[in-house]
């Protein structure tokens, strides 16, 4: 239903009544504990599929609480409205999940998010979370076109949260500079940076030490799309894989940010945001740097793209409605995105 095309046809008596019923009721219809499920019920086009044999999903009945259940055809396995979204197994209404994904746009802490919502500090790490990991797809589905710029981001290595026994290294000081080796090494986060000429943007991170060829393919082999040019520093391996994609190569004296018409300010200036929206957070561990990389690559664009109230309410509909569910053991245990042995072999040698 059009909701625009349904006022139209009300007259001025009507839309006054139907205004001030809003006004009273709003707070009650966003905070009904089926109010998220309505929301991906109205916008779900396609018919429901079983993944386990194929045949179609049907309505069964709905939940005390007014959610819709389906039963498989032909398996009879059954489902509710909200499995495998965000959503699933949460008690909280739209109103609350509204209330936290705008708090994670304007880059809220855990207790302010907490305090703001009367949730618990851990309900409020765990949503964050689960957010975070629910913008893996739009993540996915950036590629860059055009002409492109590209750079390098190094991280210190943050291990945040390591329990003491599973530290690959005695513990330490935590200190801006607290690797060793001066410069670019084994002890530093290599974030392949990439923004093309339409404000697409992507933060991958490749490895450890210095960025590679292979780290380039990694991270952008699959990303290019239409794509006609790269300007980036003098380093080798630009230059091997722009010839591996027929790729132009414009490149820029390391060190500085242009050559005269050659330019990376961009995604330099991408840099500097980056590392301010950082430090509101006082330090992300390595284990959850790529969510927060993604988090910000999401506002980046999507403020590009909409003006702040519309993307609010397509960040919620794009966190909701997608499948994109997970558990909360799976986000205390994600995978290092780095191999500690080789950033600390030094370490666990002495050791």
């Amino acid at each position: 239903m059009n909701i625009k095309e349904l006022i139209k046809d009300l007259d001025p008596v009507s839309i006054i009544e139907f205004k001030n019923y809003l006004l009273e009721n709003l707070t009650k219809l966003c905070s009904e504990k089926n109010s998220n499920s309505k929301i991906i019920s109205s916008h779900r086009k396609d018919r429901l599929y079983c993944n386990k044999c194929g045949c179609k999903f049907h309505k069964n009945g709905k939940t005390k609480n007014g959610v819709q259940k389906y039963v498989c055809s032909g398996c009879k396995s059954t489902i509710s409205e909200t499995t495998n979204t965000v959503i699933y197994h949460s008690k909280l209404s739209f109103e609350v999940w509204r209330n936290i994904i705008d708090n994670l746009l304007d880059g809220f802490s855990l207790r302010r998010i907490a305090e703001e919502n009367n949730i618990s500090l851990l309900t409020s790490f765990r949503i964050r979370h689960k957010v975070l990991f629910a913008l893996e797809n739009f993540i996915n589905n950036i590629t860059l076109s055009g002409e492109i710029q590209s750079d390098e981001k190094y991280f210190t290595i943050n291990l945040k949260g390591t329990k003491p026994n599973n530290m690959p290294r005695y513990s330490k000081k935590r200190t801006s500079t607290s690797s060793p080796y001066r410069g670019i090494s084994h002890h530093k986060i290599c974030v392949v940076s990439s923004i093309d000429e339409n404000d697409n943007l992507l933060l991958k991170i490749t490895g450890l030490g210095r960025c590679t060829t292979q780290m380039l393919e990694y991270s952008l082999g699959y990303k290019l799309n239409n794509a006609k040019s790269i300007n980036a520093d003098s380093a080798s391996a630009y230059q091997d894989f722009c010839e591996n994609h027929n790729l132009k190569l414009q490149t820029v004296p390391s060190g500085f940010h242009s050559n005269g018409r050659i330019n990376i300010a961009e995604i330099n200036g991408v840099h500097s945001q980056l590392e301010t929206w950082l430090s509101k957070f006082r330090g992300v561990s390595t284990r959850h740097l790529q969510e927060y990389l993604n988090w910000f690559t999401y506002i980046f664009i999507m403020k590009k793209r909409f003006n702040l109230s519309k993307l609010k309410t397509e960040s919620y509909c794009n966190i909701v409605l997608d499948n994109n569910y997970v558990k909360s053991n799976k986000i205390f245990s994600i995978d290092m995105p780095i191999d500690l042995n080789v950033a600390c072999a030094e370490y666990i040698n002495q050791s």
